[in-house]
Order: structure tokens, then sequence, then C-alpha cells
């Protein structure tokens, strides 16, 4: 009976079949396609993966044709491998026997698909994207970033990327749940271990948070940088409330950014216009403290921010900048310039503008940003003032160009000498008539 009936939807044309079966859920197609040899041949056959590309795009997920190329693995995307490669990701984070070659595996897709999200359009700044709605939808529902198997892989540069993207937002907990109290104030020691250890400063990886070998990004220093700054303006609810970055999947858009939706010729980051920056730091004392005078506990003891007089500093910076010729910066910038980029649409470009810190103190800025060789924007800058060069900041764009996230790094003294102090920042566009708090300084 089964026979005959199978042999009866055969009888209907191909391609009304191959309609049908882009109304089912990818699961239940492979399931179709094992039945028998003429049910392959539909599912499988077809080379212009018509099927594969309707399943894809109805699930639904973003269309990979929207993406820049320069950030796509190859021109040819194969529709069917990717949904499987998804499909066998959520397979993964609902399993509760997974092993942990399996969850790496599964890590490293859901990074894949937020880099591959579709750019923000003009028009549709609030039209969500597919592509991370399950990626939040699927991490939530599993709680798989948990695992106990996770916890030996601290190093583990994808999922700390992941964990970067996210900024915590799947950490939140309610004020009875002790449990999750513990797990932030753990992740705030090991951070601040990492961000504020002068030993990952030098010249090697530019003072920033790079890979020493490669050059290339440090997404454990990133996370951590991330998660010392959120967590620092989480204990100020009060301190500039309506001056925070956005942060979480969304945030990493390319074009997120308040205006750059619709970017003006030659400025494809979307540097012109007004930023804010928080800055944090500890005291120079305490910084020292931490890592010169713990050698009896072992360098660099955590334990060291429990002590009841330690506080950390955070601090709200205004800038607006402006793009000039390469030719115009001024000989006062001493810092390395990025090589040429090697992409025709993303020349390296350069900027310069001012910012307005306490008590309204003004300062000029000065510095550049380029499209690195694996896609992540980089920024260079530096802070004059009375014509003195100071401090030089190293960071990197949290998602695709011109995200809302913003930019990530960290900020060290200009000749970085012996004990300089070291610092993480944030800092991110905001629209045009952003509340200011700084300036405002200068008129009072």
């Amino acid at each position: 009976m089964a026979t005959t009936a199978l042999s009866r939807v055969f009888q209907i044309p191909s391609e009304v079949i191959e309609h049908a079966l882009t109304l089912c859920h990818p699961r239940d197609v492979a399931s179709f396609s094992q039945t028998c040899r003429e049910a392959r041949r539909i599912v499988y056959g077809n080379l212009d993966q018509y099927l594969w590309r309707q399943l894809f795009l109805l699930f639904p997920f973003d269309d990979p044709r929207q993406t820049p190329s320069l950030f796509q693995e190859n021109g040819q995307f194969n529709w069917r491998k990717e949904l499987h490669r998804r499909m066998e990701a959520q397979l993964i984070a609902c399993r509760t026997s997974s092993t942990l070659e399996d969850l790496l595996t599964a890590i490293e897709s859901f990074v894949s698909v937020v880099r591959s999200a579709a750019p923000v359009t003009w028009g549709y700044e609030r039209v969500s994207s597919p592509n991370l709605l399950w990626v939040v939808e699927v991490l939530q529902s599993t709680n798989m970033l948990r695992s106990p198997l996770l916890l030996s892989q601290e190093g583990n540069q994808s999922l700390a990327r992941l964990r970067a993207y996210l900024a915590l937002t799947l950490d939140e907990y309610d004020d009875d749940d002790i449990e999750g109290k513990e797990r932030l104030k753990s992740i705030r020691t090991r951070s601040r271990c990492q961000v504020y250890d002068l030993r990952n400063y030098h010249q090697d990886n530019n003072w920033g948070p790079f890979n020493v070998t490669r050059g290339e990004v440090d997404w454990t220093h990133v996370e951590s940088i991330i998660n010392v700054v959120s967590m620092n303006l989480s204990d100020r609810p009060h301190d500039w409330p309506d001056t925070r970055p956005r942060y979480g999947l969304e945030a990493t858009r390319a074009y997120s950014a308040p205006g750059t939706a619709a970017l003006a010729t030659g400025d494809w980051a979307g540097i012109e216009g007004h930023w804010r920056r928080y800055v944090c730091f500890m005291d120079y004392r305490d910084l020292f403290a931490f890592n010169f005078g713990n050698r009896g506990r072992g360098q660099q003891d955590g334990s060291y921010f429990d002590t009841p007089n330690f506080e950390e500093a955070a601090r709200l910076i205004e800038l607006k900048l402006t793009l000039v010729d390469a030719q115009a910066m001024p000989e006062v910038y001493i810092l390395d310039r990025f090589p040429d980029s090697p992409y025709e649409h993303y020349p390296t470009l350069y900027f310069t503008g001012s910012s307005w810190g306490i008590q309204g103190n003004e300062a000029t800025v000065v510095g550049s940003v380029a499209m690195s060789e694996s896609g992540v924007v980089r920024w260079r800058f530096a802070s004059i003032a009375n014509s003195h060069i100071q401090w030089s900041s190293e960071g990197v764009q949290i998602g695709g160009i011109a995200s809302a996230f913003g930019v990530i790094g960290t900020w060290t003294g200009i000749h970085h000498d012996h004990g300089d102090p070291v610092g993480p920042f944030w800092l991110y566009k905001v629209e045009d008539d952003h509340p200011i708090y700084m300036r405002a300084l200068m008129n009072n």
C-alpha cells in the first residue's frame, strides 16, 4: 500500500513535488529523500539547488547574496551544504550527549551565521536579521554555552568570539539567582585579570587585543574588555543613563550604527559624525600592586579585586570625527600607519577630530581605520593635548562594517614605557542630536 501511494506521488510533475517540499522542514526533506531512488533524485539531483535555496531562505535565514562577497568563504554559495551545517549545529546544541568536538564545531557554525547576517539597509533599520534571531533562539533554548565541557575552553577563539558578540546578553540573572551572580562574578574576575595584566601588552601585539604569533584578533582579550566595561557601566546606572552602547547580536550587523545605512561616498567605515567612548582604569597604585605586588601568592592574583578598597573608574568621553587625507595627518602623530588595504573598496581611512572628557577638557583625536585581511575592521588613534601626543589606542570593530556595537580596544601611554597605565575602552557612534554631558560642562 505504501509503495502504491508513493508511486502515485511521482505521477505529479517533479517541479510540483519540489515546490511542495520547499514548505517542509529541511529534516523532513532529508527523510523524504531516503524513501526511494526517485525521491533522492528530486532532492539532491538538481544542480541549480533551487530546492535547497528555497528551504534556506524560507527557514528563514538571511540571503547570503546580500552580504559583501569579501566575507563569504567563496563566490559560489552552497545552499544545501550550509543549511545542513546549520541544522547539524542546532542538533548538537539540543543534544545533552554532544561531545566537546561537536560543541566546538557548532560554535564555529554559529559564529559564521552571525558574520553572514545581512547588512542593515536604509528604510529597514528596525527589521531584525533572521540569522541572528535563529542563533539567539537556539542558544537561549538549549543553554549550550553553559555546558561543563566548555569550561576547559576559555582560550578557544571561536567560543570567545561568540561570547563577545553576545556581550553577556545570555548571562542575565534574577535577584534570587545565586548561581547566576557567582557566575558573573567569576567572569568579571577572569576578565579583569586579562585586561589589567601588563604582560598582555607589548610591541609584538601592538599593545592591543591581538594574537602575538599571527597578528590576528585575540577574541579572549576582546571578550574580557567587553565584560569589564559593560559590568562597570552596570554598576553605575545613574551615570549618563541615556548614553549607553548597543550590544548583542543585532548590534553586530554591518551599517547598524546611526546614520550609516546610507553612507557618504568614501566613508565606508562610517567614521564621520558623533561618537561616545567609555574608558576604564584602575588607580595606578592598584595597577602596580596587582601586577608587581602579589609575587608571594602568585602574580596577578584575581583575589586582589575582592579587597574592600579596590575601585575601578569609568569615564565618558564625547567625540566628533572628520575624514582627512593621509597627507593632512599632523606631524605629531607618530603611531605606525596601517599597510595599504588589499581591498579596492575598503582603502585605509584617516581622521581627526575633537574629544571632550571630564570637566569638559578638550583634546584632539587623530587616527586611521583599516580593513584587515581577515575581514575585521581595525582602529588606531591617539589623543593630543597642548600639542603633545599622550595616549594611543588600538581597537577592533565588533561585527560588520559600521556596526552599532562599535569598537572595542585598549589604551595606553604613547611611548609604552615600562609601567605605563593601560585600560579598556568602548567606542560607538551616536546620533547627531544625542545627549551631551562633557561638552555641556564647557558652557557652565
